[in-house]
């Protein structure tokens, strides 16, 4: 507890407040090094879950890798665009597909009807109450309401009836239309009333109404609907209806143009086969880079984080560029990080010995892929001719290099039999576990990591050695009071001993 009474050299004339605080400076050295811990283990943690970021997107790209049908995308073309135009939408069965468009399809439209009546104008009164009804749904009409408030109304609950309305002052219409398209959204709008007759200003509808159950009868008002017209065409001599000029046949999705014949042809898409395979190689050599990077960092053993006293005689460049060097070579050597580097490159040069895989393609080498020089540090490097061949004469066995899966419940066997992105995408799983069990995940709200809990440690620590500071600082200070209040006193004795002797002579 802070004493209650502290005198600052009043009688001494001593700077107290200076004087503890520079023999406090010396007793603050060791909470000045659990501050500096802490900020470094924030900084280490930060690093590893960047790391773990790196490593998430090279999953990403490794899990596409794995996936047959990252090898199996097709080049759909058609010998002729102006009758029909194709492209993949699945796995394709076959190689060529003769098409003949007989007739086109015509798609619904939304369906609209236009009532035109003598008002004056929209905002007119209408002058008369009655009813009408939107398939189920009753619109109420009062004779204050005008075209405009009756549309209002209508297009209110138009998500129910499925009917909006809007008004043309030019030839005073009211026009009701679907908001969907289709004989299944067919929607009745008649009166409601045992006599409507002449006396309805909107001039919505004639015929007859079925007044007890409030339902219409095909002469009650007007069916607003639109159906489709269905296309005929022929793919390799069977004919089908259709309700769209687009649709979707054995994996292949045709856009009908025109009447007329043409072929639509399917081939591997050797293009995007490299592409894919290119862009994973781009992927982990980038990923990699910046690992290696990370491990071969210098670190600058003189550069502790700064205190914020420090900070406050510095510039924001020049703390910026102190905690740069502060921040290097934290995880230098880095046993996980070199770990990971070291697994991800056994995954992808090891062999795969899984049964029906080619001998003379069992290994990234064989296809064109292999890794560079030592300086390289495991980058792979691609030759664009080899591996395009590859794709092209055995696209199947390229596949099967990346994507082989294995039963075995021997897990150094299923390592050996698995493809290559296969292998690699649980290798990078098991480095990533790691990292989150020693930095943990920003995205979660307890950090339970070895870091973790090092920092709540620190913490303990921290708030142990603040409250043994300030007793020591109450210490200096109740010494410090006690002195000034002890030459208070004999500066008094003193000064009543002289009078006494003074008024002796």
């Amino acid at each position: 507890m802070v004493s209650s009474i502290r005198l600052g050299g009043l009688v001494s004339g001593l700077d107290t407040e200076t004087i503890v605080k520079d023999l406090m400076k010396a007793r603050k050295a060791p909470l000045n090094k659990l501050f500096q811990k802490k900020q470094t283990e924030e900084w280490r943690r930060d690093q590893y879950r960047e790391m773990n970021a790196l490593l998430l997107d090279l999953k990403n790209k490794t899990f596409d890798m794995k996936m047959q049908g990252t090898y199996l995308k097709k080049a759909v073309s058609s010998d002729s665009e102006a009758v029909v135009s194709a492209k993949q939408k699945g796995t394709p069965s076959l190689s060529t597909y003769n098409v003949e468009i007989t007739a086109l399809s015509v798609p619904a439209k939304a369906a609209s009807v236009k009532f035109t009546n003598s008002l004056a104008d929209g905002s007119t009164a209408i002058g008369e109450a009655f009813d009408f009804k939107i398939g189920t749904t009753t619109i109420n009409v009062t004779a204050t309401d005008t075209i405009n408030s009756v549309i209002t109304k209508v297009n209110a609950v138009s998500s129910t009836t499925g009917v909006t309305a809007s008004y043309l002052q030019d030839d005073k219409s009211i026009t009701f239309t679907t908001t969907a398209a289709g004989a299944s959204s067919a929607v009745s709008i008649g009166l409601v009333g045992a006599d409507f007759g002449a006396s309805n200003k909107l001039n919505l509808s004639v015929g007859t109404v079925n007044n007890t159950s409030e339902t219409f009868t095909t002469e009650s008002g007007f069916q607003l609907s639109s159906n489709v017209i269905q296309g005929t065409v022929k793919i390799n001599g069977i004919s089908y209806s259709v309700n769209s000029s687009a649709f979707t046949f054995d994996g292949v999705e045709f856009n009908m143009k025109s009447i007329g014949t043409t072929r639509v042809n399917v081939k591997p898409d050797e293009n995007a086969v490299f592409n894919s395979i290119k862009g994973f190689v781009d992927k982990y050599n980038e990923i990699i880079d910046k690992i290696n990077v990370k491990v071969s960092e210098a670190k600058y053993k003189d550069y502790k984080p700064l205190l914020d006293e420090e900070k406050e005689s510095l510039s924001e460049k020049q703390i910026e560029q102190w905690e740069k060097k502060a921040k290097s070579g934290l995880l230098r050597q880095d046993a996980l990080l070199s770990n990971a580097l070291t697994e991800m490159r056994r995954a992808l040069s090891t062999k795969v010995t899984a049964a029906g895989i080619d001998s003379n393609f069992d290994t990234l080498s064989e296809i064109g892929i292999t890794t560079g020089v030592y300086s390289e540090k495991g980058k792979l490097n691609i030759n664009e001719t080899k591996l395009r061949e590859a794709i092209s004469v055995n696209g199947s066995k390229v596949m099967d290099l990346f994507t082989k899966a294995s039963t075995s419940a021997d897990a150094a066997t299923k390592y050996n039999e698995s493809g290559l992105a296969v292998r690699l995408y649980d290798q990078l799983n098991a480095s990533m576990s790691k990292l989150t069990v020693k930095a943990g995940s920003s995205l979660s709200f307890v950090d339970n990591s070895t870091i973790g809990k090092d920092l709540k440690r620190i913490d303990t620590d921290i708030s142990k050695w603040k409250t043994r500071l300030q007793d020591i600082e109450d210490r200096y200070w109740k010494q410090f009071t006690a002195m000034e209040m002890a030459m208070s006193k004999a500066n008094s004795q003193s000064g009543w001993l002289a009078n006494q002797f003074g008024g002796a002579r």
